[in-house]
């Protein structure tokens, strides 16, 4: 196997475990809001899906790591006024596409043709309703989790095509992984191509299923709403690498624009994490902005419209705040607590895989 290049390795700054940094304030003004079935969904998912997750790990440990991330948090904060019948199915894509996300980005995947390829053809079989072999346990997932949903949007078939091309797209940029390229491009490219491979593209067809409306059509007429659709998109990356970065130090994963600013813009750790913190705050006063042009406009009293407008603001706030309190990003002391700013230590934060590959390890220990 060909490791995939990697320009972080050799970056100048990186920081070192037990050096302090200071997260800036990203001073944002749109508030989060809970769906109030979340809590519930949650423990469905946990129920419903330990066993594909216990078979894709096969450490008992690495399932008790992954779901303490509570990642179908994100989508009770990022689609709060999301329909009652389609909570549960729009939470567990949530920990589906992450867990999909973590198995297109292990470092032992990542330069490997064969085994991108192979991944790839099982996510599109389950895309295309093809169940994959019980060796592919997350691709069994994806085709799982799209079954109800492709049902439930069989009275908007231009959404549920749009969700799928967006789907389609997100595992052919996943399993080509910008990894490859993160050494060439600018930020303004690698913002760019992050709408689709950070999920935001997804991410927002999600809000069109979450509430029940097509905006295939206002979007085809109005530029303003296009463009606070893209702010909610981009806010996903913005806001992700300054969090994220910091469980990418170990697998030098150069996805991430903290250390794209630092090679580009010979910036050091802090004065990337500063921009970052600039450019997030921008980004939300393009989203109001727009959607202020959006509600002004021809397309101000439509409902729907003013529907879609909200969730994708909680798109964007429901998005910061998953990254303020998910362990994921802080560690698995960190359940409870919410972060926001202020001084962090680098510490190593174990991916699943690495939990796994140590409990793994250990079982096959002799005694």
């Amino acid at each position: 196997m060909i490791k995939a290049p990697n320009f972080v390795r050799n970056l100048a700054g990186l920081p070192k475990p037990g050096e302090k940094i200071h997260h800036p304030d990203f001073h944002l003004t749109l508030k989060p809001l809970w769906h109030p079935d979340h809590d519930e969904a949650e423990r469905q998912v946990a129920l419903s899906d330990s066993s594909y997750i216990l078979a894709h790990y096969g450490s008992q440990k690495a399932v008790d790591h992954y779901l303490s991330m509570s990642m179908p948090s994100y989508g009770g904060l990022a689609y709060p006024h999301t329909k009652k019948d389609r909570i549960y199915y729009l939470e567990r894509m949530m920990s589906i596409t992450t867990l999909i996300d973590d198995t297109t980005t292990n470092p032992d995947v990542l330069g490997d043709a064969q085994r991108q390829s192979e991944l790839r053809g099982h996510y599109f079989d389950a895309i295309a309703g093809i169940r994959p072999p019980a060796s592919a346990p997350i691709a069994q997932l994806l085709y799982e989790g799209l079954i109800p949903i492709k049902a439930q949007l069989a009275s908007k078939p231009r959404v549920w095509k749009r969700l799928e091309e967006s789907l389609h797209t997100m595992i052919l940029r996943q399993t080509d992984s910008l990894a490859l390229q993160m050494d060439s491009l600018s930020f303004e490219r690698y913002l760019e191509l992050r709408r689709v491979d950070n999920y935001g593209e997804w991410a927002a067809m999600m809000t069109e299923y979450a509430i029940d409306v097509d905006m295939t059509d206002a979007l085809a007429a109005d530029e303003s709403l296009v463009a606070v659709r893209t702010a909610a998109i981009d806010s996903i990356t913005l806001v992700n690498d300054p969090y994220s970065f910091r469980k990418e130090i170990y697998i030098a994963d150069s996805v991430n624009s903290v250390w794209l600013l630092m090679h580009l813009e010979g910036l050091t750790l802090q004065g990337a994490l500063d921009k970052l913190a600039v450019l997030v705050s921008d980004n939300e006063r393009r989203l109001i902005a727009a959607r202020d042009r959006v509600l002004a406009g021809p397309l101000g009293n439509d409902s729907d419209v003013r529907d879609y407008l909200t969730e994708l603001e909680h798109l964007a706030s429901g998005n910061a705040e998953f990254h303020a309190i998910s362990t994921r990003y802080h560690g698995k002391d960190f359940k409870g607590k919410r972060f926001i700013s202020g001084e962090v230590t680098i510490i190593p934060l174990p991916s699943t895989d690495e939990v796994a590959a140590a409990d793994i390890a250990q079982m096959r220990a002799p005694d």
